[in-house]
Parts: structure tokens; C-alpha cells; sequence
């Protein structure tokens, strides 16, 4: 009894094994795909740069160890003919316009950028995973229907071929049903050879081995509410306000130019040294340097490289706000455009219904004789035709809820 109840257990998770889910291909690529792997790295690059740029701020430290060896003396013959030092000394330098500290923020929203690219590759990659996965369903829940279809039409050209013999009907009659049957096929074979290419690209994009499962259905959440217009969220717009600091920060580098270069440097030593590497004098140095220098025709080229940096924040402005017109309009078409899918999701949805409801009347009709195989089949393929139109109208509806969410760089599905 315990070995009918585990094998009843066991059937179940047999079967979720045998199909692909969006969540096991999207996480699996997240981890195996090439390019995420190349999107990992380069972050880690720019990482790095920072660290180094922030280490560059640090004062100078150096540790001197020294001994010197006097080989001849002529006055003082008996003396010892070997010295010892150490010392060790800190210094730094302070300019209006110091470079390290300037390549410090620019690593700094380097960094930011690279944060934001990785992040934008993470939901652009869910993204096209999705959209493949989306297609091939759908092109599979047809390839069904298409299979149905091809199973009506098969039985009316038999129906057709045996009226015939009974003089009830014209060789033309029979040939356009055999032409029907052959479009069917052809159909079919169309639309298996394009979902076997689908799938070649996605599992080719999550960089998996296609052990040629189904994929597992995906429903639109009809509660779903469509997002409200937040470019502040995008990527894209983040991206670009990025850009805009760095120009700025580089115009402000620019005009710090015109100033004279200011450079004060402060130095601290402390030496010991003696007879023997006896240690016995002391040094201390401190030191403190101010140094002024000013180029003539400093006025006159740096006049012109803020210029181009005023320009260049001018571009990246326009740009920003060019992008959030276009996003705007990409919004609303979007917008548009789900609302529209789902007002036809419920005609469609009745009109698959009233269908259905055909098909019982017509194999009821049938049964008392009322109507022939001819009719009952045309019902059915009406069915199919409204099945197929409900199922790609459904599949639309997915992918118009997720091209909002990859516009605004909201999470893909709720999770990436």
C-alpha cells in the first residue's frame, strides 16, 4: 500500500519533469549564457576601476631602508666603515584641479553606469527569453488546431469522394476537398518547420541542450492593472541622466582650467641612522610647498574646450529629452493597444462560447439525421478558427503587458 501511494506521489513530478517552465529557462540562461557571463565581467572591470581610483587619493607612503659601506677613510682610519638608515615619509598634494580626485567621480558614475547596464542586459535578457518562449506556445497551440483542422478536412474529402460515388456530387467537388486537405499539410509542415527553428533560438539563447519537452502555458493575469507612465524607472532614462553628470562634471573640470594652477604639497619624514645599525641620530623633515603657474594663452584654449563641454551637456540634454518624447509615445501606443486586445479578448471569448455551444447543437442535429458529416465538420472548423483567433488574441495580451514592463524597466512577469 505504501509503495501505490509513493508511486502515485512520484507520477506527478514525473510529468512536471517532462516541460520546460519560463522561470527554470530564464534562471538557467541568467547562469549559463555567454553573454550574461561577459555582462558579469565587465562590471567587475569597472568595479575595480574604482577601487583603484579611490586607493589613488591616498597619500604617498614610502618606508626607506639603507646601508652604506665605507670602504677607505683617510683621516679617520679607525672609524667604523659602516652606516645604517630608515626612514619612512607621507606626502601629498592638493591642486584646484587634481586629477585624481576628477578620476575618482568619473569612476564613481562609471560604476553607476555599469550598475545600470548590468541591470538593463538582466531584463532585457528576461525579456527576449520571454518573447521566444511567448512565441514558440504560440505557435505550438496552433500547430494543435492546425492538426484538428487537418482531421475534419481528411473526413469531408472522404465523405466527399464516397458522395460522389454515389452520383450526389462532381469531381470538382472532390478535388477542391483533396486541395483543402493538401493545404492543411502544408500548413502543418510550414509551421513545424518555424517552431523547430524557434526553438533552436531559444534554447540557443539560454544555452541549453533542447531535450524536446513542451513548454508549460502561460496565462494573462486579467487582474493585472497597466503601470502608470514612470520614465524615472527606465534604464534608458537613467542611463542618459548619467551621462548628463559626467558632461556636467567635465564642464566643471574644464572651467576649473581657467584658474591658475594651484598646487600645495606637504610632506612629512622621519629618518634614523647611525654606526653599526645603532640608530642613534634622528631627522625629522616637514615640508610645505605652494606652487602657482599660469599658461598665457590659458584664456584662449580653455575658452574653446568649455565651449565644446557646454555643448556636449546641450546634446546629452536634448537627447534626454527626446528619449522621454519617443518613450511617452511608445507608452500610450502600447497602452492603446492592450486595452484594445483586451476588449477583443472578450468577444472573442464569447464567440469561441457560442461555438462551442454550435458544435453540441449541430452533433445533436447529426444524431437525428437533420444534417449531414459535411455540416457537423464546418461547425467544427468554425470552432477551431475561433480557437485559434482566441488563443493568439490571449498570447498578444502577454506580450503587450511585458513590452510596458520592458519599456519602463519594470520586473519581466513580476521577477526580473
Amino acid at each position: 500500500m505504501k509503495r501505490i501511494i509513493w508511486l502515485l506521489f512520484l507520477v506527478p513530478l514525473a510529468l512536471m519533469a517532462e516541460q520546460y517552465t519560463l522561470d527554470e529557462l530564464i534562471d538557467y540562461g541568467l547562469k549559463n549564457s555567454l553573454t550574461m557571463q561577459s555582462s558579469g565581467l565587465t562590471y567587475e572591470s569597472i568595479r575595480s576601476n574604482l577601487t583603484s581610483a579611490k586607493l589613488n587619493l591616498l597619500p604617498e607612503v614610502s618606508l626607506d631602508l639603507g646601508v652604506r659601506n665605507d670602504f677607505y677613510h683617510p683621516e679617520t682610519p679607525t672609524a667604523s666603515n659602516i652606516t645604517s638608515s630608515a626612514g619612512f615619509s607621507i606626502s601629498k598634494s592638493l591642486s584646484l584641479n587634481d586629477t585624481y580626485w576628477y578620476n575618482y567621480k568619473y569612476a564613481q558614475l562609471d560604476e553607476k553606469k555599469g550598475a545600470l547596464d548590468l541591470q538593463s542586459k538582466i531584463s532585457s535578457y528576461a525579456y527576449n527569453v520571454f518573447t521566444a518562449y511567448l512565441n514558440v506556445l504560440s505557435s505550438q497551440k496552433q500547430l494543435l488546431s492546425l492538426n484538428k483542422n487537418l482531421e475534419i478536412q481528411t473526413r469531408v474529402w472522404e465523405q466527399t469522394k464516397v458522395l460522389n460515388q454515389l452520383g450526389k456530387n462532381t469531381s470538382f467537388d472532390v478535388k477542391e476537398s483533396e486541395i483543402a486537405v493538401m493545404n492543411s499539410r502544408i500548413s502543418i509542415m510550414q509551421l513545424e518547420n518555424t517552431i523547430a527553428t524557434m526553438r533552436r533560438e531559444l534554447f540557443g539563447l539560454v544555452n541549453m541542450e533542447d531535450e524536446g519537452y513542451d513548454l508549460a502555458d502561460l496565462e494573462p493575469d486579467k487582474e493585472l492593472t497597466i503601470p502608470d507612465f514612470s520614465p524615472e524607472t527606465s534604464y534608458a532614462i537613467k542611463t542618459l541622466q548619467n551621462e548628463l553628470s559626467r558632461t556636467q562634471l567635465s564642464l566643471k573640470q574644464n572651467k576649473t582650467d581657467f584658474l591658475p594652477q594651484l598646487k600645495l604639497t606637504y610632506s612629512f619624514a622621519r629618518n634614523a641612522g647611525g654606526e653599526d645599525f645603532s640608530f642613534e641620530s634622528y631627522n625629522t623633515e616637514h615640508t610645505l610647498s605652494l606652487g602657482v603657474s599660469y599658461s598665457i594663452w590659458n584664456q584662449f584654449k580653455q575658452k574653446q574646450t568649455v565651449k565644446r563641454s557646454n555643448l556636449s551637456v546641450r546634446m546629452v540634454e536634448l537627447n534626454l529629452q527626446d528619449q522621454l518624447d519617443a518613450m511617452e509615445r511608445q507608452y500610450e501606443i502600447l497602452t492603446r493597444e492592450l486595452e484594445y486586445l483586451k476588449r477583443l479578448d472578450e468577444l472573442y471569448q464569447e464567440q469561441l462560447e457560442q461555438a462551442n455551444n454550435q458544435i453540441q447543437i449541430a452533433e445533436e442535429r447529426y444524431r437525428l439525421g437533420l444534417i449531414d458529416l459535411l455540416a457537423l465538420d464546418k461547425t467544427r472548423v468554425d470552432f477551431i478558427n475561433s480557437e485559434i483567433s482566441y488563443y493568439s488574441n490571449r498570447y498578444q495580451i502577454l506580450a503587450k503587458q511585458e513590452a510596458i514592463n520592458n519599456l519602463l524597466s519594470l520586473k519581466i512577469m513580476g521577477k526580473w
